[in-house]
């Protein structure tokens, strides 16, 4: 009987640690929220959380262009020239692991920019 007992909790242990990596893993992104997260990281001039919302493809685009300016990729990404406020966004479209989303420029046009999903995540990327 102590054995069926400890077994039971062995398993109740395992569902208990399933479902929180289930949760965890449940985590829903979208491209609107990579956009904030990133303008957020940018506002606050933290490289590495700008980072976490950049495709790799990306990323490798923008340190070619660092090495080309003859500066590091962290100074570029927080010399970004961002608007004061958070610029509005619109149109959303999802076309399985690739997406859009429209931002509000300056001169009141809007501007698409284009996302990728990476490991569950999206994350702005390059046409």
């Amino acid at each position: 009987m102590k054995r069926d007992r400890r077994g039971l909790v062995a398993i109740i242990t395992l569902l208990a640690i399933a479902l929180m990596g289930a949760a965890a893993c449940g985590k829903k992104s979208t491209p609107t929220d990579t956009f904030k997260a990133f303008y957020d990281a940018a506002k606050k001039k933290d490289a590495e959380a700008m980072k976490k919302t950049i495709s790799k493809n990306l990323l490798s685009k923008l340190d070619e262009m660092a090495k080309q300016r003859s500066k590091p990729l962290d100074e570029i990404l927080v010399n970004v020239n961002l608007p004061d406020a958070m610029p509005a966004v619109r149109n959303e479209k999802i076309e399985g692991d690739r997406a859009t989303l429209e931002v509000q420029t300056r001169a009141d046009s809007w501007k698409p920019l284009s996302f990728v999903k990476e490991d569950g995540e999206w994350k702005l990327d390059s046409e």
